[in-house]
């Protein structure tokens, strides 16, 4: 596989600063039902997709295509899943034998290859025979949903130990499953079982001492108030996660262990239908949804608005932009996403850091210690153009202000 950076005209780098920042926001381009989804450990490495392709963006490289990938949407399914260290996403490519059709994949981020493991049960529907949507932090576990005869749709879990795939059975005679998502040692999935109506009934799949999943629906602890699909587990195997119902707790988003059974996670900041996007380790810090807003829910404190969470953080979000997180690392100091801008619903994924961070020479374009002759030629290079990392200070356009922060930071960098 060749390569290849996207270099966006759209990209924008919306913090910056001479001396250092508490924070930086970097809006990655302007592409439509474009999302930066999953952070390594560090929030260094991220990975998207578009409906393009996958695709991973690190500060270094921007955005960088898996040119050889299959995107979700048309008949695909899954989403991008990224190792801890960021040196591998699980996403979906073409596979053979004839037809070719989309199979879960990983790719390796320091060799440019892929290596479908993932693989299949060699069904198909549509385009897909099988789709990741959970990942474990060591890529020592996937779960998905892949196709078996007619067109059955079967929840998964696939084991790299002995490259093999175990299915997560239903509770509905010949209904189908899916898991979401997976516990950091593969014990413990959460996803959802279609009842005999079609209802996506919220479901968690634990394995046993012969390595065989066993399944639990969810529900309120009364059998008739089904709860919706797990979303999200913790990283420990304790708690799942999923999206309310208007009829059960207010639409309040709800968390679920063996051990309390349903709890809502209220009280929420304002009505509407909650969801769980994420959640750290233990479960005590998840990100959620409210009504296309986002919040961070710390256990003890509640929630927290997306942009009061950043401002506690030494970082004033822009309000030309608003923000819908799907994904967090573990301290949540590093949020993605995608951004709508207010005036025009332009759309950009984007990447938060709030990590402080020093740039002591940001006007050093070309990165060779000093502020001089080469960094001025790519400055005027870009000149006119709207998110370079020319922009210096920050208006999203490159100009005679951006010349004049580049001039008074002249000489060798501190």
């Amino acid at each position: 596989m060749n390569r290849s950076t996207l270099t966006l005209s759209t990209a924008v780098l919306a913090a910056v600063s001479g001396t250092a920042v508490a924070g930086e926001l970097f809006l990655l381009g302007l592409v439509p039902y474009s999302y930066a989804q999953a952070p390594s450990a560090d929030g260094r490495v991220v990975a998207g997709y578009d409906q393009q392709s996958y695709w991973y963006w690190t500060r270094e490289t921007w955005v960088v295509r898996l040119e050889q990938s299959v995107p979700p949407g048309n008949g695909v399914g899954g989403q991008p899943s990224i190792t801890a260290d960021g040196n591998t996403i699980v996403c979906t490519t073409l596979q053979g034998p004839k037809p070719l059709k989309s199979e879960a994949t990983f790719y390796d981020r320091t060799l440019n290859t892929y290596d479908p493991s993932v693989g299949s049960l060699g069904f198909n529907c549509d385009i897909g025979r099988s789709s990741p949507w959970g990942m474990t932090p060591t890529a020592s576990h996937v779960c998905g949903l892949v196709w078996d005869v007619g067109c059955a749709g079967k929840g998964y879990v696939w084991d790299a130990a002995t490259d093999t795939m175990k299915i997560l059975p239903t509770l509905y005679f010949f209904k189908p499953t899916r898991g979401n998502d997976i516990s950091d040692d593969g014990g413990f999935v959460g996803g959802w079982n279609d009842d005999f109506t079609g209802y996506r009934q919220g479901c968690v799949w634990t394995r046993n001492a012969a390595g065989d999943y066993v399944g639990t629906l969810l529900n309120t602890g009364v059998t008739t108030q089904k709860l919706r699909e797990v979303g999200c587990v913790s990283g420990n195997g304790q708690w799942a996660f999923g999206q309310g119902r208007s009829d059960i707790a207010g639409g309040a988003p709800y968390r679920w262990s063996a051990a309390t059974g349903f709890q809502a996670i209220q009280p929420m900041p304002v009505a509407g239908i909650g969801s769980v996007y994420q959640s750290n380790f233990n479960g005590s810090t998840l990100l959620c949804g409210i009504n296309g807003s986002s919040y961070l829910w710390f256990a003890g404190r509640g929630y927290v608005p997306l942009a009061q969470w950043s401002q506690e953080n030494g970082f004033d979000l822009t309000t030309d932009w608003s923000f819908i997180a799907f994904g967090m690392t573990e301290d949540a100091l590093t949020i993605t996403g995608y951004a709508l801008r207010n005036s025009d619903l332009a759309w950009s994924p984007f990447v938060l850091d709030l990590r402080p961070t020093a740039q002591p020479c940001v006007p050093d374009l070309n990165g060779d210690g000093a502020v001089g002759a080469p960094d001025i030629a790519i400055l005027l290079g870009d000149w006119g153009a709207f998110g370079s990392s020319s922009d210096l200070d920050g208006d999203n356009v490159v100009g005679p202000a951006d010349l004049a922060v580049l001039l008074s930071a002249w000489g060798e960098c501190p």
